[in-house]
């Protein structure tokens, strides 16, 4: 099973990185975070470590999830419609390949890519490591939340693209449903109710991910990006095979 998925997602990410879109995407992402890195170097008075961590690390990784926020529609809107424009889909579907198999594929290959785009932000940690930075714990929990937060992102932009065959319709799903995501909890403490507030908070990716950037990794949020990116991926095997219907 893992063969035949590994081959789609080798295929998958040769086409992206044929692509211009991947590297004008890469100069955006690395000249936003480089400016909004070294903005926030210039307004953090004092550089102790706490200091540090609260004015520029916690910014940066925040920032970096809103980024991608618009950036994982963009990585993932041709994956399924771009097969469906070019009448390819039908060959893809009728492979050997299952269903699962096309879907897992084409998620790693949509993962590489942003690990590819989160490389770029390497200077960082080498920048921490000159200064004498030594919580190291809190770079890697700050990374692992981040990427685990946009593997959701991804998760979301798969599934929309597998309910057209417009790129642009995909993508624009895509950013809708996680923009509205994220006015989940500021929708939530709007309300009077309480519990329906915990609700809304507790059903926004990114409030899982704060436990990360404060190098606090707890099993319950695991479970809820895992369950996360469960449900996306199954809702996207349910579209594919709608199309025997």
């Amino acid at each position: 099973m893992m063969k035949g998925t590994l081959i789609l997602a080798k295929k998958e990410i040769k086409d992206t990185f044929s692509s211009p879109l991947i590297y004008v995407l890469g100069g955006i992402f690395s000249l936003l975070v480089g400016f909004l890195f070294f903005n926030y170097l210039l307004v953090s008075k004092e550089f102790t470590q706490q200091s540090f961590l609260q004015a520029v690390f916690f910014p940066i990784f925040g920032n970096i999830n809103y980024i991608f926020i618009f950036f994982a529609p963009l990585i993932t809107m041709r994956l399924f419609a771009e097969e469906k424009k070019l009448s390819t889909i039908e060959l893809l579907l009728t492979s050997q390949l299952s269903h699962l198999q096309i879907i897992l594929g084409k998620f790693i290959a949509a993962s590489v890519t942003v690990l590819a785009l989160l490389g770029l932000t390497i200077l960082f940690p080498i920048l921490l490591a000159i200064s004498g930075y030594s919580e190291w714990y809190m770079v890697f929990s700050s990374y692992l939340g981040t990427y685990m937060t946009i593997l959701c992102f991804l998760a979301v932009g798969l599934f929309a693209s597998s309910l057209t065959k417009n790129q642009i319709i995909a993508a624009i799903l895509s950013f809708s449903f996680l923009l509205g995501m994220m006015f989940l909890p500021l929708s939530g403490s709007v309300l009077n109710n309480y519990m329906v507030a915990q609700i809304f908070q507790y059903l926004s990716v990114t409030f899982h991910t704060e436990g990360f950037l404060l190098g606090s990794i707890k099993s319950y949020d695991f479970i809820f990006m895992f369950s996360f990116i469960g449900f996306f991926l199954y809702l996207t095997h349910l579209s594919l095979e709608s199309r025997k219907w």
